[in-house]
């Protein structure tokens, strides 16, 4: 049973529909705010349900995923079907965008086989009447046997009508006979059986409608049905000589052939009036400029976001042009500067205040739960701004077009095109970037992300990345050229592997994802709508990863604050240290480092987990030196040195991303094994690095 919570609700409405058809955007309208935020039972999928009281009944509206169809294929799929088959809800609201054709129909004609407790909104009526298609609404009511409202949910156009339709569905006699009946022709035999056995099974809704959606190809729905319906479905595609597929396709022909001989007359449909295809149609939709702009317009939404953030990349180029301090006030300017820098004076002012009476206390306070909180509001204008820009993208229509673009390229390694947006994003921060997986068309290709978003090089690592090709391989600029971008193509690379890796060896897919994209017309973006969407994840960040983030700074807090002596002023003698220590002795043999060099990595490791802009001050403070001289501080040579360096670029991302995945996945198996494999990787790697060399200059045998 799939079901959400009922309290304070006279009646629960469940809104379905399909991707772009503007139904955050009526969800936001219906009911101003969310009440409940969480997961479907069971699964990673976000529920969101909102309240909007209307002539005195309180109506819950609750937001399933938006889809193509009924049929499961994806996990979203599967949440949607589930709880119209068997979800608590009592009236459904389907919304449907006739500027896509009769093919925006086709969700509402599988729903409409399924029940006639239903209301059918015509979403964007002013787009449709601007493309001049004429609609006798009369006779689509007459046709699906439910009310049909035009509205315009930005404009606040029909929304009252909608919510009186609503009110009279709720209110009506309770059935679950269909809306619609559908002619299968040939499939028609094994549909009646279907039925008879399925019967009973299904209360909720017509026995006939469950039926259609086996027929369509819905295996998995067989199955939970029961081994006998799982049966009777093989054994009448084998009478019938057909494959699932081909009766899936067949089934699919039928409903189209029924929405163009009965939907059709209602809808009369003009061709555009612009001769030519927009524009974005013909930059991005062309195989050879496709690829490039979308790389180069999700490189520049990265960089804006970044740059009003923390001034990343403009610090980096002023500090390398030896202005410093123009570099500094960049990054002090901020908007994670500011808030950094007003937490810092939060925390010196508790310090100051309980340092000498109570220093166990105030090091709690000042650098534990203050520092945690500061941690998470300066990452929370980052993660808002980039949601945002990802909001505007998808809103204009650009989304789809983008994604189907690189879709060739990232299906070899067993995702969709729309996996290119966390790689992006996750140049300028990992957290932003794993938060992004939720442009991921199934649940598989969305943890397959999450896997691999670590191995992409933030803007953090960069500070890191420059300051050991600047000494290690001073004097040789095209060599440093080099080797800054083999790190990033590499970690592209680890990225695509180890998603392919966890599509098939962890997740068990074979098959690649398959991009069905309704790409609509590009428009303006709606403030009002990049705002809903962006501040609706952004609110699920605080609320999860955020309270995790600050019991990981606090541990880490305690950690670097007490030793076997007690609590600690150095933090050479704490309980982190002889982690660290720990973990540079196991490093030792990998890399060949000296004693003296194999704690200070073993350190720098440890407070590289924390933020890894950390390691480099880490190492500065053990050694007595200036920041600028951290590398040469751990005596390394140039072999040694590289490899580390690929080591600190690929191991384990800071806490902050291992909260976000925690966050996202809401399993800490999957993040331990995520944060395992990520180190194990990145170990193998810096390992060869370090030792393939050798094994090539070694004589062959003679």
């Amino acid at each position: 049973m799939v079901n959400v919570p009922r309290e304070g609700c006279d009646y629960v409405v469940a809104v379905v529909g399909q991707p772009n058809v503007g139904k955050s955007t009526l969800f936001n309208v219906l009911t101003g705010r969310l009440e409940r935020v969480g997961n479907f039972p069971g699964t990673t999928v976000g529920m969101n349900v909102g309240v909007r009281e209307h002539r005195g009944v309180r109506l819950c509206f609750v937001d399933l995923p938006g889809i193509y169809g009924l049929r499961a294929t994806t996990v979203d799929e599967r949440v949607a079907r589930d709880y119209v088959l068997w979800g608590n809800w009592d009236a459904l609201l389907v919304l449907v965008d006739l500027t896509v054709g009769l093919s925006g129909l086709f969700l509402l004609a599988q729903v409409a086989q399924l029940t006639d407790r239903l209301v059918i909104a015509l979403t964007k009526w002013d787009a449709v009447k601007g493309q001049g298609v004429e609609v006798d609404v009369k006779a689509l009511e007459g046709l699906f046997k439910a009310p049909v409202v035009p509205l315009s949910a930005l404009r606040g156009e029909g929304v009252e009508e909608l919510l009186d339709a609503l009110l009279a569905v709720l209110k009506g006699p309770r059935s679950a006979g269909e809306a619609v009946r559908v002619d299968y022709g040939e499939l028609e035999g094994l549909l009646g059986a279907l039925e008879r056995s399925v019967s009973g099974k299904v209360t909720k809704v017509s026995a006939r409608g469950a039926a259609a959606l086996i027929v369509m190809g819905d295996r998995e729905l067989a199955s939970r049905l029961g081994s006998d319906v799982d049966d009777l479905y093989l054994r009448g595609l084998r009478g019938l000589g057909l494959s699932e597929r081909e009766a899936g396709a067949y089934a699919a022909s039928r409903v189209n052939q029924f929405l163009e001989a009965r939907v059709g007359p209602a809808i009369r449909f003009r061709p555009p009036r612009e001769p030519r295809k927009p524009l974005a149609y013909r930059v991005f939709g062309n195989p050879l400029t496709g690829v490039p702009a979308t790389i180069a317009l999700l490189f520049a939404a990265v960089l804006t976001a970044f740059a009003v953030n923390t001034g990343f990349p403009f610090n980096v180029a002023f500090e390398s042009l030896g202005m410093k301090g123009v570099a500094e006030a960049m990054e002090s300017y901020s908007l994670s500067g500011i808030i950094g820098a007003a937490f810092d004076a939060v925390g010196a002012w508790v310090r100051g205040s309980l340092g000498s009476s109570h220093p166990v206390l105030a090091g709690l306070l000042a650098d534990g739960v203050l520092k945690g909180v500061g941690v998470v509001a300066s990452f929370t204008p980052l993660v808002l701004i980039t949601l945002m820009i990802m909001a505007a993208i998808e809103d204009s229509g650009l989304g789809p077009l983008m994604a189907a673009s690189v879709h060739g390229l990232f299906a070899r390694f067993g995702l969709s095109g729309r996996a290119v947006y966390p790689l992006f994003i996750s140049l300028g921060c990992n957290v932003p970037g794993v938060m992004a997986s939720r442009a991921a068309l199934d649940e598989a290709e969305r943890l397959s992300i999450i896997a691999g978003v670590s191995f992409i090089p933030c803007s953090a690592r960069l500070v890191v990345l420059l300051a050991f090709v600047g000494y290690l391989l001073a004097g040789h600029p095209l060599l440093q050229a080099a080797t800054v971008l083999a790190v990033y193509l590499v970690g592209a690379l680890l990225y695509l592997v180890t998603a392919l890796a966890f599509r098939r060896g962890v997740l068990r897919v074979r098959e690649r994802p398959e991009l069905v994209l309704e790409v609509p017309r590009p428009r303006k973006p709606s403030l009002r709508v990049i705002w809903w969407d962006s501040w609706s994840m952004t609110r699920h960040f605080l609320v999860r990863a955020g309270t995790v983030l600050v019991i990981f700074v606090v541990v880490v807090w305690a950690l670097l604050s007490f030793g076997p002596a007690g609590f600690v002023d150095e933090p050479s003698r704490s309980y982190a240290a002889i982690v660290g220590s720990a973990i540079g002795s196991a490093l030792a043999p990998l890399f060949g480092l000296s004693p003296e060099s194999s704690w200070k990595v073993g350190f720098a490791v440890l407070t590289g987990f924390i933020a890894k802009e950390n390691l480099l001050a880490t190492v500065a403070v053990m050694s007595g030196v200036g920041q600028e001289e951290a590398v040469r501080a751990l005596g390394v040579s140039t072999l040694q040195g590289i490899a580390l360096l690929v080591l600190f670029m690929y191991y384990v991302p800071c806490m902050a991303t291992l909260a976000t995945i925690y966050g996202e996945t809401r399993s800490w198996r999957m993040t331990a094994l995520i944060t395992a494999y990520v180190v194990l990787l990145a170990l193998a790697v810096s390992a060869a690095v370090y030792w393939a060399p050798a094994l090539v200059a070694r004589p062959g045998p003679r």
